[in-house]
Order: C-alpha cells, then sequence, then structure tokens
C-alpha cells in the first residue's frame, strides 16, 4: 500500500470510530437525562405541597414506596407521644429526688463521720 492510501485508510477508520463514540456518548447523556428527570420528578413529588402530586402514586413501585413512609410515620408518632413524655418524667424524677437528696444532707453529720474516716485510716 502506499503512503497516502494508508493515511487516507487511518484517517477513515479513526473518523468511523469517532463516529461511533460520539453516537454511544449522545445516547448515554440521552439515558442519563432521562434518569435524572425521573429521579428529580419522584423527588418533587414526595413532597407535600408540590406541583407534581400524584407521580409515587402513579409509579410502578408505590405500594414499596408506601410501606417505609407508614413505618416512618409511626415511629415518629410513637416516639413523639410514648418515648418523649417516658423520658421527660424519668429525667424529671430523678432530678427532684437528687436535689430531696441534697436538701436532707446534714453537713455536721458528714464532717463527723469523714473525721472519723480519716483519724481510723491515717
Amino acid at each position: 500500500m502506499s503512503r497516502p492510501a494508508t493515511i487516507f485508510t487511518g484517517l477513515l477508520v479513526s473518523g468511523a470510530i469517532l463516529y461511533h463514540f460520539r453516537a454511544e456518548l449522545s445516547s448515554d447523556m440521552r439515558q442519563v437525562r432521562n434518569q435524572l428527570s425521573d429521579v428529580q420528578n419522584r423527588l418533587a413529588g414526595s413532597i407535600p405541597g408540590s406541583k407534581i402530586g400524584n407521580v409515587l402514586t402513579s409509579h410502578p413501585t408505590a405500594s414499596i414506596l408506601e410501606k417505609p413512609k407508614e413505618m416512618l410515620d409511626e415511629s415518629t408518632a410513637y416516639i413523639q407521644k410514648r418515648i418523649l413524655p417516658t423520658v421527660k418524667d424519668t429525667w424529671n424524677s430523678h432530678v427532684i429526688g437528687l436535689a430531696n437528696n441534697i436538701n436532707e444532707l446534714d453537713a455536721e453529720k458528714i464532717q463527723k463521720m469523714a473525721k472519723e474516716v480519716k483519724d481510723k485510716w491515717l
């Protein structure tokens, strides 16, 4: 083969490879844009008061998505109505008990006991 024919063949093959790569890249970009658009629509539909309200319910996996949402709502209600008041009451009773114990302390008696221990051990 002559040199010009080799150069022409190389340019033709590299052009075909670049064209194929460009077409594949364009197709991949289109798929990525479609997926991003779908995710954006589902996210917008999950926000209360959004313009796209029924995207989650019309989605094929809507039943799968609703179960965790219900569980999350139930957990939030349980924490707010049961756990927080219980923890608050327990905390308050401990603080009140500690305050009562401090009020009932007899400083002179403790000082006497400390002196006895000190004399015994030193």
